[in-house]
């Protein structure tokens, strides 16, 4: 019996409802629904959203304030402030997913060829981005739309002839997939990884082909798309910094994140292995389906981009970075309804309720929400109320001494970012270079109106403190230590 058509409207009205919804629910960082009830210190959330207020501001990202993503997703965050700094990126970022929604649609649809199933498998993606979710506005959720969109346009042109051993892309799909690499580059780096094995198995099928003419074409094409973004940003660095800031947006999207991930992570193996058990059994699934030679253009990319990007993952394992893995489940959740084993059913089973245990932060948040407990405040208010306290020019010369990832969540709520560059002590000291530039850029050189420590005690750092500032406020921080407030002696 034929399947009842679904109207198209009704399909994108039911995507538009779900994807608006999640960010509403769970994006607890960025959603006016937990504008009074902070549950935490915003941590990258907040990192991102101040960089955004540093370019809205007329700063200039890496060179005014230093973070180590790449500069696509500070002008997300810089275009959702514009939009509205109380709700717009929340809005950005329901757009965003309901648009990844219909590429998931469309994708899964090419597989299993029926409309409602593939409601259903697109909107379970949800289920695993809440489980990964960790509050939201994260470079891996930015990164899904430019993940999905490729993994589509392979499929649909595998679906013409799916049984052809000619290569599967053609160059609009190349150009395709070397402009959505670039975006993703100018995120994040890693987050590339699920598109590897797509591109490595057409370049696999010209050779088998001997179409080496093809071959290079679509290298030159992808390279080509991965060159035009590096240039836009390029130009925007050029043209606002000179010569200097693209060096630094270079530095900062690349060459510093070369050397953390040559760090270790400091997640303990257990941890990061509960982290990794979702993508580890749902690569098994896969191996379940490549007996059918009638999907080998399909099962072997995916085989191949899960082992690469557990591998470009590398020893960090932090939950959010598992956001990127979920365009390949969805495939392969496709592929086993279409006549998987038990097994797969089993482990697919294993999978949800392991993901659900993962899931429990941002669903206790919501709880928490729903029931109308209202966490403290304390922090929020009285930085609020420091800040309002000072005139405009002295707004704008706040040194961020010790406050790190909560600082920024604080400094982006007020719509400010500190003079300092430097968002978190890590990041000097991993790096020679910034710790170099620290120590002839500092606050000796900046000599800001207002300098913020944090500790259990109202004790100046140095010397230098102790002479040129005089403690002449403090923040109760809730349930982290007090910020105390110095402010420069008028006389020095």
């Amino acid at each position: 019996m034929k399947s009842l058509a679904i109207p198209n409207l009704l399909i994108l009205g039911i995507l538009f409802i779900a994807a608006f919804l999640f960010v509403f629910l769970f994006s607890s960082t960025t959603s006016p629904l937990y504008e009074h009830y902070p549950f935490w210190f915003h941590g990258d959330s907040g990192i991102f959203q101040e960089m955004g207020v540093c370019l809205v501001q007329g700063g200039t990202p890496y060179v005014d304030l230093f973070d180590h993503k790449g500069p696509i997703l500070w002008f997300s965050q810089a275009f959702g402030i514009l939009i509205s700094p109380k709700w717009g990126i929340m809005a950005l970022q329901s757009v965003f997913l309901f648009v990844v929604l219909i590429v998931w649609f469309k994708s899964v649809l090419l597989l299993t060829g029926r409309q409602l199933l593939s409601i259903i498998i697109s909107i379970s993606g949800l289920f695993f981005l809440m489980a990964f979710y960790q509050r939201g506005n994260l470079c891996e959720e930015w990164s899904l739309l430019f993940i999905s969109l490729p993994i589509y346009y392979y499929l649909k042109r595998w679906k013409k002839e799916p049984n052809s051993k000619c290569p599967i892309f053609n160059h609009t799909d190349a150009i395709v997939m070397g402009v959505c690499v670039g975006i993703i580059a100018m995120i994040r780096l890693n987050n590339t990884a699920p598109l590897v094995g797509f591109t490595i198995w057409h370049f696999i099928r010209c050779i088998q082909q001997k179409d080496y003419k093809r071959m290079w074409t679509d290298i030159a094409l992808i390279c080509g798309g991965i060159a035009m973004i590096f240039v836009i940003c390029s130009l925007f660095y050029l043209i606002k910094a000179g010569w200097s800031g693209v060096y630094e947006m270079i530095y900062g999207t690349f060459i510093f994140n070369i050397i953390y991930m040559n760090g270790t992570g400091d997640l303990p193996l257990i941890t990061r292995l509960q982290h990794y058990f979702p993508s580890i059994l749902f690569f098994a699934i896969s191996l379940f389906t490549i007996h059918n030679k009638s999907l080998i253009n399909v099962n072997n990319p995916i085989l191949i981009s899960y082992i690469v990007t557990l591998l470009a993952i590398g020893s960090f394992g932090y939950v959010h970075y598992m956001i990127i893995f979920i365009p390949l489940f969805l495939i392969t959740i496709s592929l086993i309804v279409n006549g998987g084993k038990i097994i797969s059913y089993i482990l697919l089973g294993t999978i949800v309720v392991h993901s659900a245990y993962l899931g429990y932060d941002a669903a206790d948040h919501l709880l928490f929400r729903l029931k109308g407990i209202k966490a403290s405040t304390e922090l929020n208010d009285g930085f609020h109320r420091f800040v309002v306290s000072l005139p405009d020019d002295e707004k704008k010369s706040i040194y961020n001494a010790g406050l790190n990832n909560m600082g920024a969540g604080l400094f982006a709520d007020e719509l400010l970012f500190q003079c300092n560059r430097f968002l978190s002590n890590e990041h000097l000291r991993k790096s020679s270079y910034l710790r170099e530039y620290e120590e002839t850029h500092g606050i000796k050189s900046l000599c800001p109106i207002w300098v913020l420590t944090q500790s259990p005690r109202p004790e100046a750092t140095d010397e230098y403190m102790q002479v040129h500032y005089t403690l002449a406020d403090s923040i109760l921080g809730g349930e982290f230590d007090p910020i105390w407030c110095w402010k420069k002696n008028e006389n020095k």
